[in-house]
């Protein structure tokens, strides 16, 4: 966990799957800072653990982990989490307060069936590359990655550097996506909810991110042409500017 600016206003950046604190270092926490907010970014706990480590973590793990966080900050903090750590910060957001929440391609609050067989349609290779991806995050390094993960729009540079960090992942955790812990709607402020869909995003559709803010009443808004790691995409700045308004209008 890193603090990176003192300020009234604070802001905590959840990751997502084989990720940690360190995709948000040179985009999103970069922005906030500049703009005056305290910045704090996570890492789960599975994020570099053993392979017997990550098989006896669960899903309820994780989001104590961003409980955890959450509590540690200075006063109740606006959320920015990204695909695992999207659903993850939601089910934490029932149980502490937080101040608002963007969430960025989330996992889908009714799992993630149909984003599978989406993906496995278009692409059964990629279904392949991401699964195995999960066990062994070498594996991302051959080869092209899964359909949908990066884009045309994103850096080379960028999308380079973010697939040498990968970290396998937890299994039983991403399991636990396919039929997710049902979410306590009625703890949470959908006014103050905004979920972001990639138009170019084909590990999780934007129109499962749709269907995600629609069942909890959240706002939505989607962009054309980007990809599931918006990190990586050059008009980064664009979605940052769009979370930063909506934050102050929260």
């Amino acid at each position: 966990m890193t603090d990176l600016q003192n300020s009234e206003r604070v802001v905590l950046f959840v990751p997502g799957a084989m990720t940690g604190d360190w995709i948000w270092e040179d985009n999103f926490a970069q922005a906030f800072s500049e703009a005056g907010y305290t910045v704090r970014t996570m890492s789960f706990r599975g994020h570099g653990a053993t392979l017997v480590e990550r098989m006896s973590l669960r899903f309820d793990d994780y989001v104590k982990d961003c409980v955890t966080e959450i509590s540690r900050c200075s006063r109740a903090p606006h959320i920015v989490g990204h695909s695992l750590g999207g659903l993850v910060a939601l089910h934490a957001a029932t149980q502490v307060p937080v101040e608002s929440m963007a969430l960025l391609s989330p996992a889908p609050i009714g799992g993630m069936t149909r984003s599978i067989a989406s993906l496995a349609a278009t692409s059964p290779m990629s279904v392949f590359k991401f699964s195995a991806a999960l066990l062994n995050a070498r594996v991302t390094r051959y080869g092209t990655p899964p359909l949908g993960v990066y884009s045309p729009s994103c850096e080379p540079e960028r999308a380079n550097a973010i697939t040498a960090q990968l970290k396998s992942e937890a299994l039983p955790v991403i399991l636990k996506l396919l039929a997710p812990p049902k979410l306590a709607v009625d703890r949470l402020d959908a006014n103050r909810i905004l979920m972001v869909g990639a138009e170019g995003d084909k590990i999780l559709p934007a129109s499962e991110v749709r269907r995600s803010a629609a069942l909890i009443n959240a706002r939505f808004k989607s962009y054309r042409g980007m990809s599931h790691t918006f990190q990586a995409e050059r008009e980064w700045p664009v979605v940052a500017d769009d979370l930063l308004r909506f934050f102050a209008g929260t």
